[in-house]
């Protein structure tokens, strides 16, 4: 092959590798890192109730966490014993909660 072909499969490649990773890297964000939150703080607050109902947003807000700026998530979960608004950063840990 010419050496123009192998530039061109070359850059084709390297194209296909970025597209992929930010692919991924986009679904880890604002899919299943977001779910994987949820479904902890849902069981935090399921133990002496039964949830009724919950959302959470996918798109992460920034917090400080201990002094560090981390990527947040936003959401809601609704019990039977009441509604709560919760803030949770990307290491599982609860920044804020707030009963309706």
């Amino acid at each position: 092959m010419k050496k123009s072909t192998w530039l061109t499969l070359g850059s084709l490649s390297l194209a296909a590798l970025t597209a992929a990773y930010a692919i991924q890297n986009h679904d880890y964000w604002h899919r299943r890192l977001p779910n994987r939150l949820f479904k902890t703080i849902k069981t935090q607050l399921a133990a002496p109730s039964t949830i009724t109902g919950g959302w959470i947003d996918m798109n992460p807000d920034g917090s400080l966490v201990d002094g560090k700026l981390m990527a947040s998530y936003r959401g809601g979960v609704t019990t039977t014993s009441g509604t709560f608004h919760f803030t949770v950063a990307e290491t599982g840990k609860l920044v804020t909660l707030d009963r309706i």
